[in-house]
């Protein structure tokens, strides 16, 4: 259950990069050459888990974005996220996320998930279908018949994956410490509102990259349940740059703690805001 969960909130660690009011959400318009990556940028990022002092790393997860279309401009977006041979006998997780949105207004147009937690399975397929308001969708979960199902959506509702990309070409220089901000996400069978709030800037050391970052730092809400006991937040780190890239996130749970940091990155379009 635990490798569940770290796996789930690393793997939609996408979710939290920096998050605006709803309204503004809406109003995004913006050009090829201004956006805050490039084709073939890969992240990754390493998934650990904590019973005491020390950090067990136990799976990563890789993103990976190309453009595949001149006009209109079309993204293709990937994540994968995988636990190691090792834990793969404790755990196995193979988790697989593909999504495409367009630009300017950077909105979702497909949206694919196939997870393996354990002997847990879900698939999810969404087509966007932005002139009727409404998500197209097939979901199946474990061995169970598909569903064709529809979802409403508003005009800020994106998948998982597009609002990682999407939110990182917002404007954040202007917020100040403590502002709470709620975005709206589309996962499985319904539409999702997180509350997360904006904690200021810090300088942190980034362990795979040898040296202090200067970072957006934010506290996102968790649910109560099995491994959360309500009260809690996952603290994450953003690098304060043109990128806007995670670099790490933590998580109390009622044994233990949950971190995801990452690893390497490749093809940055600009350079880390690095301490000198």
């Amino acid at each position: 259950m635990k490798l569940r969960i770290l796996f789930t909130y690393l793997s939609l660690l996408l979710l939290f990069v920096r998050t605006v009011d709803a309204q503004k959400l809406c109003n995004i318009n913006i050009e090829e050459e201004e956006l805050s990556f490039k084709s073939h940028e890969t992240l990754t990022y390493a998934a650990s888990y904590s019973w005491g002092f020390l950090f067990t790393d136990v799976g990563e997860v890789v993103l990976k974005i190309n453009k595949t279309k001149l006009f209109p401009i079309e993204y293709h977006v990937t994540a994968d996220a995988k636990t190691y041979k090792f834990y793969d006998r404790f755990f196995k997780v193979r988790d697989f996320y593909e999504s495409k949105f367009i630009i300017p207004d950077m909105r979702s147009i497909y949206f694919y998930r196939n997870i393996l937690e354990g002997d847990y399975t879900m698939k999810n397929t969404y087509n966007f279908d932005w002139e009727n308001n409404k998500i197209n969708a097939v979901i199946q979960r474990q061995k169970a018949p598909a569903k064709n199902i529809e979802i409403n959506l508003n005009t800020c509702t994106l998948d998982v994956l597009s609002y990682f990309y999407y939110l990182r070409n917002l404007d954040f220089s202007d917020a100040c410490p403590n502002s709470v901000y709620v975005i709206s996400i589309a996962l499985d069978h319904e539409v999702y509102s997180i509350k997360c709030r904006f904690l200021g800037k810090e300088q942190k050391k980034i362990k795979a990259l040898k040296t202090k970052i200067n970072c957006l730092k934010f506290a996102v809400e968790v649910i109560a349940g099995n491994v959360f006991k309500g009260n809690e937040s996952i603290t994450m780190w953003v690098s304060d740059d043109k990128n806007h890239i995670p670099l790490e996130l933590e998580s109390p749970i009622t044994v233990g703690k949950l971190k995801g940091r990452i690893l390497k990155h490749e093809n940055l379009k600009y350079p880390l805001n690095i301490v000198e």
